[in-house]
C-alpha cells in the first residue's frame, strides 16, 4: 500500500466507505495490471460519436504512460481527474478499479468498477466513454462483490460476464465459488429450490472451466470443492485426483486428494495428507483436522492429537468436529495456550457442545464438582438425549450428594438407552429385510423383492429417518419396480430418492429413464441434464441435450439472452472443505 487512495473526488456515489489493507497475490496482480493497461489503450484509440474531449484524452495518453513505466501513484491522479471530467469514461474507471483490486481496496474497486459496467450499452449516460472488454469488467466487479460481502451481486455479476464472455476462465471460477458459498449459508436449515438451484450452478460453471483448461488445477479444485458441497463424493474424489495430475506438486491439490478420500482409501489418503503438509500447507485447520483422523485410523495416537492440537490453535471450532476421546485428552493434557482457546469458545458459544462437554468432564476429574455438575445440568438440558452427558451428570450428583437428583437423571438415562436399544433392533431388521429384497431381485424374483422393500419402507418417511439410508432404499425399491413395468409408480419412488440425494447421478438417469418410459419428456430431459451434469467420471467429454434451459439462482435476473446450460484461494474461490470460520458446534 503507498497511502494514497482512489476514491473519485467528485461523485460521490463512487467514493469508497473504506479500504481493506488485503494484499492480492502476484499472478492476480500481473493478470489486472496486464488486461486493465489493454483496456485502457483499447479506450484511447477508440473513435466515434464517444471519444472524450482532447484534454481528457491526452491525460489519458500521459497515465499509460505512467502505467507502462510502472508508476501507478502518479497515474492514479490523472486518471481521477479524467473521471472528475466524465464520470462515466470506462477505460478510467475500469484502472482505477483494478488497481483498487490490486490494493485490496474493494469498496473502492467495487465503486469505479460499477461506473466501468455502465459505461456501455443503450442504458449507457450521455458522453460516457464505453469500456471496450465489458466482460472483464464484469467479472473483476463480481470479484469486488464478492470481497465486500454482497454475494448474490457477485453472483449476478458473474453471469453478466459470462454472457458477454462465456469462456473466460476468472468468471466461471468464481461463479462456481460463489454460488457454492451461498449454497452453503443456505444449507444450513431445510432444503430448498434455491439452494439445489445453486448447487447445480456451481457444478455447471466447474464443468465449464475444466473443459475451458482442463491442464491447470483450479478448474478441477473448483469442481472438486463444488461436488463435495452437493454431496457427491465419487465426483469430488475423481476431480481432486484430476486437481493432483495435472498439478503434482500443489499442495491444495494434494489436500483435496486427501480429503476426498479419507472414508474409502484412509491409507492413501493419509499419504496426500502427509505430503500436503510437507509441500507447505501448515495454516489449514481443516488439513490437521484430516490428520488427526488419519493418524488415528493408523493407531498413532501421539501423531493424531498433535495434529488435532494445531488445527486448534488455527481455529478452536475445530473442536466442534473431533472425536470426544481426542479432545478430552487434549484438556487432559492442561496445555494453557488451548485451553484458554477452548474456554473462550465455551462462552461466546452455547452451542459447542463438544467444547463445554470437555471442559465439564475435565472440571469433574479435577474435583470440581459443583461447576461440574452446573455446565453438565445445562448441557443436559440442551441435549436431552445425550447419553454420554447423562451419565456424567448422573456421576457428578452423586459425588455433590445429591441423590434425588441423581437417581431422575439415571431414570433418564435408562429411558435414552433403552430407545437407542430399539433402534439398533429397527435398523437390524432393517438389513435382513434390506438383504432379502435384494437376494430375491438377484434370483430375479421381483414380486417377493417389491414385497421386501415395501415392509421395509413402510412408514420410513418420518420424523428421524436417516436421509441416506432412506434414498438408497428407494432408489432400489424404484429399479425394482421399473423391473416390474410399473413405471408410473418407480418414477414416484425414484423422486422421493431424489429428494433425499438430489445429486446422485445413478438415480437421476434412472428417473430419466423411466420418466421417458412415461412419456413425461420434459422431467426427463431435466433428470437427464442433470445426470451428466453430477455424472462422478468427471474427465470424460460431456455436452448437455439440446433444449434444456438453466435455471438462475434467486436474485439472478434472466436476460434476453441467457448463458448456456476444505482457508487457501484461488481466483474468487472459497475457503478449503471442512473449514470452520467459527461456526461449527
Amino acid at each position: 500500500m503507498t497511502g494514497l487512495a482512489l476514491g473519485a473526488p467528485a461523485s460521490g456515489r463512487h467514493r469508497s466507505r473504506q479500504a481493506s489493507e488485503t494484499p492480492t497475490d502476484p499472478l492476480r496482480r500481473n493478470a489486472i495490471a496486464g488486461f486493465a493497461l489493454g483496456l485502457v489503450l483499447v479506450g484511447v484509440a477508440a473513435g466515434g460519436a464517444n471519444q472524450p474531449p482532447t484534454d481528457v484524452r491526452a491525460r489519458m495518453e500521459r497515465a499509460i504512460a505512467l502505467l507502462a513505466a510502472e508508476e501507478a501513484d502518479r497515474a492514479i491522479p490523472i486518471l481521477l481527474s479524467v473521471v472528475d471530467d466524465v464520470p462515466f469514461h470506462g477505460p478510467a474507471r475500469f484502472q482505477l478499479g483494478a488497481l483498487a483490486v490490486e490494493r485490496g481496496e474493494w469498496e473502492i474497486a467495487s465503486d469505479h468498477l460499477d461506473a466501468a459496467t455502465h459505461s456501455y450499452g443503450p442504458e449507457a449516460p450521455d458522453g460516457a466513454v464505453p469500456v471496450q472488454r465489458p466482460g472483464l469488467a464484469w467479472a473483476l466487479y463480481s470479484d469486488a462483490l464478492g470481497q465486500t460481502g454482497r454475494l448474490e451481486e457477485a453472483l449476478e455479476a458473474t453471469g453478466r460476464s459470462l454472457r458477454i464472455a462465456p469462456t473466460y476462465l476468472p468468471a466461471l471460477l468464481g461463479r462456481s465459488s460463489l454460488a457454492r458459498r451461498l449454497a452453503s449459508a443456505e444449507g444450513v436449515g431445510p432444503m430448498t429450490e434455491s439452494w439445489e438451484t445453486l448447487l447445480e450452478t456451481s457444478l455447471d460453471a466447474a464443468r465449464k472451466a475444466t473443459e475451458q483448461t482442463p491442464d491447470r488445477p483450479a478448474p478441477w479444485t473448483a469442481l472438486a470443492l463444488a461436488a463435495d458441497g452437493a454431496g457427491i463424493p465419487r465426483l469430488a474424489q475423481c476431480a481432486a485426483q484430476a486437481a493432483a495430475d495435472v498439478a503434482p506438486d500443489d499442495p491444495r491439490a494434494l489436500f483435496l486428494v486427501a480429503w476426498t478420500s479419507a472414508e474409502s482409501a484412509p491409507e492413501e489418503a493419509l499419504a496426500e495428507a502427509e505430503r500436503a503438509l510437507a509441500a507447505g500447507l501448515r495454516d489449514e485447520p481443516s488439513l490437521w483436522m484430516t490428520l488427526g483422523r488419519l493418524r488415528a485410523f493408523r493407531l498413532d495416537m501421539e501423531g493424531s492429537l498433535d495434529a488435532y492440537r494445531e488445527a486448534l490453535r488455527l481455529d478452536p471450532a475445530s473442536a466442534g468436529e473431533m472425536a470426544s476421546v481426542a479432545l478430552d485428552a487434549i484438556v487432559a493434557g492442561g496445555d494453557p495456550e488451548l485451553l484458554t482457546l477452548l474456554e473462550s469458545r465455551a462462552v461466546r458459544r452455547p452451542d459447542a457442545l463438544n467444547t463445554r462437554f470437555a471442559l465439564a468432564k475435565a472440571a469433574l476429574r479435577e474435583g470440581e464438582v459443583e461447576r461440574a455438575a452446573g455446565a453438565l445440568i445445562r448441557l443436559a438440558d440442551v441435549a436431552p438425549d445425550h447419553a454420554a452427558i447423562l451419565t456424567s451428570l448422573h456421576a457428578a450428583l452423586r459425588r455433590a450428594g445429591d441423590a434425588p437428583a441423581a437417581e431422575a437423571v439415571l431414570v433418564r438415562l435408562d429411558a435414552v438407552k433403552a430407545a437407542e436399544a430399539e433402534a439398533w433392533e429397527r435398523a437390524n431388521r432393517a438389513e435382513r429385510d434390506r438383504r432379502r429384497a435384494r437376494d430375491a431381485a438377484a434370483a430375479g424374483d421381483l414380486e417377493e423383492a417389491l414385497r421386501h422393500w415395501e415392509g421395509l419402507l413402510n412408514g420410513r418417511e418420518g420424523a428421524g429417518a436417516n436421509s441416506a439410508e432412506l434414498a438408497a432404499d428407494l432408489a432400489e425399491f424404484g429399479l425394482a419396480l421399473e423391473g416390474s413395468g410399473r413405471h408410473s409408480e418407480a418414477l414416484a419412488a425414484l423422486r422421493r430418492s431424489l429428494a433425499f440425494r438430489r445429486f446422485d447421478s445413478a438415480t437421476l438417469s434412472a428417473a430419466a429413464r423411466v420418466a421417458r418410459a412415461v412419456r413425461e419428456n420434459e422431467l426427463a430431459a431435466r433428470y437427464a441434464a442433470r445426470a451428466l451434469l453430477t455424472d462422478p467420471d468427471c474427465r470424460s467429454e460431456r455436452r448437455p441435450p439440446a433444449g434444456i434451459a438453466p435455471v438462475l439462482p434467486v436474485g439472478v435476473r434472466r436476460e434476453a439472452k441467457p448463458p448456456p446450460p476444505l482457508a487457501w484461494r484461488t481466483q474468487q474461490d472459497g475457503a478449503l472443505p471442512g473449514s470452520h470460520s467459527g461456526t461449527a458446534p
